[in-house]
């Protein structure tokens, strides 16, 4: 019987599902969306994990149609306040979830193991087993989607916090702000430094009245406004890369990192994003000009699901 696992990224919009051999090399890939196609799920997650189950086990039986293979565990990243000891996740905010006992309930549903990580420690752990944050001792890894969090590792170890909320970065305040965001907050940082933090900005300032685009741009569309050379778009980026820069400058001074890595959606932007956070990193810290690594996600959409499955069964 051949050995099976899974890697999952629960994402706000998307989940991404891998399945791997026993060396953690990809076998198969699938993506479905997370609260359905008119996001009737939100706030349903027993909904979820039927829909999870069922494309585990069809996932598994289109890569092996005579059978002859079992799943062997499985591990799951998703956003909240999540403890992998006990299995639980609280809070997920973009989900609509209050509590959940989300490792127990898919243990039980599988009949195989299941460990559950924040997504963004798991991006940063799948970052430094076979990523961009690779031979780093220090990393901050950040991913910008649907929201901003962060994951950090220290010597070889990824730092939870007391209650589990290290790296809640999104939900920082910046002074000024007074979005409301999803947390019940107001001013959060991923109001801003998120996907629909930029499409919000950049509807706002009428990006999308000319030249083709949208009335009510995306924050893909506004990276392509960039490659188009709109002064507009190139100033939305920059105030958005500054916004993150005095957050994240923070965390450099506290942390000394080998390596910022960026991953999520809103890294496709590149260097509209990249360059002036850069330029402002390196102006706030002129002696780490130089030395101070910011680089996009080596894996992409892959980190999570491998972080996670590292984390949930870790090579003998």
């Amino acid at each position: 019987m051949r050995s099976v696992y899974a890697g999952v990224d629960i994402g706000g919009t998307n989940t991404v599902l891998v399945l791997y051999d026993e060396r953690r090399r990809p076998l198969a890939k699938t993506r479905f969306p997370t609260l359905g196609e008119r996001r009737e799920l939100y706030g349903n997650p027993s909904g979820y994990m039927d829909r999870l189950e069922t494309e585990l086990r069809r996932a598994t039986e289109e890569l092996f149609p005579s059978g002859g293979a079992r799943l062997t565990a499985v591990g799951i990243g998703v956003p909240g306040q999540v403890a992998p000891e006990t299995g639980i996740v609280r809070d997920a905010t973009n989900l609509g979830w209050g509590e959940v006992e989300l490792a127990g309930r898919m243990a039980a549903r599988l009949r195989t193991p299941v460990r559950i990580e924040h997504d963004v420690r798991a991006f940063a752990w799948g970052e430094t087993m076979a990523g961009s944050a690779q031979g780093s001792r220090v990393a901050i890894c950040l991913t910008i989607g649907t929201g901003i969090a962060a994951g950090v590792v220290l010597d070889g170890r990824l730092v939870y916090g007391s209650r589990y909320l290290a790296g809640e970065i999104g939900h920082d305040s910046v002074d000024g702000l007074r979005t409301a965001c999803a947390c019940g907050k107001t001013g959060c940082l991923e109001t801003v430094v998120s996907a629909p933090g930029i499409a919000r900005l950049a509807e706002q300032a009428g990006l999308g009245d000319a030249g083709g685009y949208p009335s009510r741009p995306s924050a893909a569309d506004v990276s392509r406004m960039c490659e188009d050379n709109d002064e507009r778009a190139l100033n939305l980026y920059r105030y958005v890369a500054g916004t993150l820069a005095g957050k994240l400058g923070t965390a450099v001074a506290l942390l000394d990192p080998d390596v910022v890595v960026i991953g999520g959606g809103v890294a496709e932007a590149g260097e509209w994003l990249f360059g002036p956070l850069r330029e402002r990193l390196d102006a706030a810290f002129p002696w780490l000009e130089g030395k101070l690594r910011i680089v996009k996600s080596a894996l992409g959409e892959d980190a999570v699901p491998l972080g996670a499955l590292h984390l949930a069964y870790p090579e003998d």
